[in-house]
């Protein structure tokens, strides 16, 4: 059996299960859903520590879950390791957490890589990807009986082919999964470059370039978004975005919803640009 250990547990979120636990449940009970908020076929979340993703990654994985026949996650995640080449499927097995495990859906994760060969079995893949391994202890506390099928999605144009793959085998056998997508936005400042320039005006500026890719999100165009990301830098798992905005659409997605939106600096400031 395939056993995937936690390796962010500790830096980007408790290891110790009660704190991982309460501050999840935090997370969760901070992000308020509108009521007129449209049943989600998937949905983006960011990646990076919970003091500054958690928030945002638990209110759209919140919507997701909404409906209570979900029953399983495709997760779509960034290649942050180097060791991704196409849709690399984590087929079997489990994926722990420091609130247990997490059972891989063995006959969906078959039923994907059947479907094309831009899919294959690498669980190895995953073994240092933090990208999707951050969301698993909220999902395990929003529904501690869901299933997992993890995937990396290479920033390659074939990432809107693997999304519609994946969008093709959910929605004609698995009508209960849903598929969530992990990226974060514009990487500014701190130690990344700041083309943009220093302090609030690099803000600025990293919001508008944020916006760029966010318009493409909302108006599902998934087949611009691995180059508007490569030109533009403003996605990280550029990858997993273009594959779920293709397979949500391929489910019956006809637009986006930004549910809300902010970065590390209006969180560490208090501020919001809403």
């Amino acid at each position: 059996m395939n056993l995937r250990q936690p390796v962010r547990a500790g830096s980007f979120y408790e290891s110790i299960p009660s704190s991982c636990r309460n501050h999840a449940v935090k997370l969760i009970e901070s992000a308020s859903v509108p009521d007129d908020t449209p049943p989600a076929f998937g949905g983006i979340v960011p990646h990076a520590g919970w003091a500054y993703s958690g928030r945002l990654a638990a209110l759209t994985l919140k919507a997701v879950l909404r409906d209570p026949q979900v029953d399983t996650l495709v997760l779509l995640g960034a290649d942050h390791c180097g060791t991704v080449r196409r849709g690399e499927v984590f087929d079997t097995g489990v994926w722990r957490s420091p609130l247990g495990d997490v059972p891989v859906n063995e006959t969906l994760a078959r039923a994907i890589i059947r479907a094309d060969g831009c899919l294959r079995v690498n669980p190895k893949a995953h073994t240092y990807e933090h990208s999707l391994e951050v969301q698993v202890p909220i999902i395990q506390v929003l529904n501690p009986s869901i299933q997992i099928v993890p995937i990396g999605i290479p920033p390659i144009n074939q990432a809107v082919q693997v999304g519609e793959v994946i969008g093709r085998v959910l929605k004609e056998r698995f009508p209960h999964a849903r598929v969530v997508g992990s990226s974060d936005l514009t990487h500014h400042g701190g130690h990344f470059p700041a083309p943009g320039g220093r302090g609030l005006q690099g803000v600025e500026w990293t919001e508008k370039n944020d916006q760029r890719i966010l318009s493409l999100m909302e108006n599902m165009q998934a087949a611009e978004i691995i180059e508007e990301a490569a030109e533009h830098g403003n996605a990280c798992g550029a990858g997993a975005i273009a594959a779920t905005v293709a397979a949500a659409k391929v489910m019956g997605s006809a637009q986006g919803l930004v549910l809300s939106y902010t970065n590390s600096y209006r969180i560490i400031h208090e501020q919001s640009p809403e």
